[in-house]
C-alpha cells in the first residue's frame, strides 16, 4: 500500500444485516435511506482510496467491475453502459439473502460511479430477489438535480473588483437583513473558478432569475416529493451528505446555505447547530467556502451567540 493511500477493510456480509437491524431499531422505515447514504459514502471513499478516475463512460465498465471486486459483496454483470444509463445485475446478493432490499448496494454503486466519473449519479433497484425476482437489477443515471447551464468563458465579465474577500477553508455567518450580500459573495466565488451549490428555501428558478445565477447546482429546501432537486428540511443527514459529497468531489467549492431560519423552525436549533459544526469541519480541511446568511433578529439571541462561536461572522449593511 502506497504511503498516500488510506487503509480500508472489507466488511463481512453479516455486518450489513447487523447494521440494518440497529438502524431499524433507531430509525424505523428511514433505515433504508440511511443504508443507501452510508453505501454512497463508502463507494466514494473506496474509489478515492484506490486513486481511480475516468474521463469517458466507455472506460468505466472494466474499472467498475474491478472496484466492485474489492467489496467482496457479490458478483456483478454490467448489461448496459452508455452516457445516459448503466444497468448492472446481480444473481446473488448479501442483502437480498436476508430478505432486505439492496439499499447499501444501491448507494455503493452510485458512490463508485459518481466518484469515478466526477459527477453525481442516481441509482434505483428495478427488481430485487428479496421480492422474488430472479436477479437484482440496478439502474444508474446521471442525476437530474437542478443545475443551470454553465456560461462559456468568453461570456464572463470580470472587472477584478471583489466586494468581499473570503478565505478558503472558512465557513461564514453573514448577518444581514437580506440575503443579497450572501449571493453577491457566492457569485464572486464562481467568477474565481469555484464550483457552486445553493441550498435555498426559494424555488430554484426564482433563485436563478432573481440573482442572475447561470451556473452551479441549486437545491430546494422543500417537502415537495415530486421534484428531484427538492430536499426535505428535516432530513439533516441527507443535507449533510449532499454538501459533504459536493465539497469532497470538487477541489474548490462554494456552498450557499440560504434558509437557516427555516431549517431551525423545521428541526431543533441543536440539531441544526450540529449540522453546521460538521460542515465547518469538512470545509476547514479544503479550499472551499461555506456561506450562511442569517437575520439575527429572527433567532433567539442565545442561539445567535452560539452560531457566532462556531462560524466566522461578517456583518454587512
Amino acid at each position: 500500500m502506497g504511503k498516500d493511500m488510506r487503509s480500508f477493510f472489507v466488511m463481512p456480509g453479516s455486518a450489513l444485516k447487523d447494521l440494518r437491524d440497529e438502524l431499524q431499531l433507531l430509525n424505523g422505515t428511514d433505515s433504508s435511506k440511511t443504508m443507501e447514504r452510508y453505501g454512497f459514502r463508502a463507494g466514494v471513499g473506496l474509489v478515492r482510496t484506490l486513486g481511480l478516475e475516468c474521463d469517458e463512460i466507455g472506460e468505466a465498465g472494466a474499472i467498475i467491475e474491478q472496484v466492485w471486486m474489492e467489496t467482496g459483496l457479490s458478483r456483478m454483470q454490467i448489461e448496459i453502459i452508455n452516457e445516459t444509463e448503466i444497468v448492472i445485475t446481480f444473481k446473488e446478493s448479501v442483502e437480498a439473502e436476508n430478505g432486505d432490499h439492496c439499499d447499501f448496494t444501491r448507494g455503493y454503486l452510485a458512490g463508485i460511479v459518481s466518484s469515478l466519473m466526477r459527477r453525481r449519479y442516481d441509482s434505483y433497484e428495478a427488481s430485487c430477489m428479496a421480492d422474488g425476482a430472479g436477479k437484482c437489477v440496478h439502474v444508474l443515471t446521471p442525476s437530474p438535480t437542478f443545475q443551470v447551464d454553465k456560461r462559456s468563458t468568453h461570456d464572463v465579465e470580470d472587472d477584478g473588483i471583489r466586494t468581499y474577500v473570503l478565505e478558503p477553508g472558512t465557513s461564514y455567518l453573514i448577518e444581514s437583513d437580506t440575503v443579497d450580500p450572501a449571493y453577491m459573495m457566492y457569485k464572486d466565488q464562481l467568477k474565481e473558478g469555484s464550483k457552486g451549490m445553493v441550498l435555498a428555501r426559494e424555488y430554484p428558478e426564482r433563485v436563478q432569475k432573481n440573482y442572475d445565477i447561470d451556473e452551479g447546482i441549486i437545491l430546494w429546501l422543500s417537502y415537495e416529493r415530486g421534484k428531484r432537486y427538492a430536499r426535505e428540511p428535516t432530513d439533516i443527514p441527507m443535507i449533510y451528505s449532499e454538501i459533504k459529497n459536493f465539497v469532497e468531489s470538487n477541489k474548490k467549492a462554494v456552498i450557499l446555505l440560504s434558509g437557516l431560519e427555516y431549517l431551525i423552525s423545521q428541526n431543533t436549533f441543536i440539531k441544526v447547530l450540529k449540522l453546521l459544526q460538521l460542515l465547518n469541519d469538512t470545509v476547514s480541511m479544503t479550499s472551499s467556502v461555506l456561506i450562511i446568511p442569517v437575520v439575527p433578529e429572527a433567532l433567539n439571541p442565545q442561539d445567535v451567540k452560539m452560531l457566532e462561536r462556531e462560524l466566522r461572522v461578517l456583518e454587512v449593511d
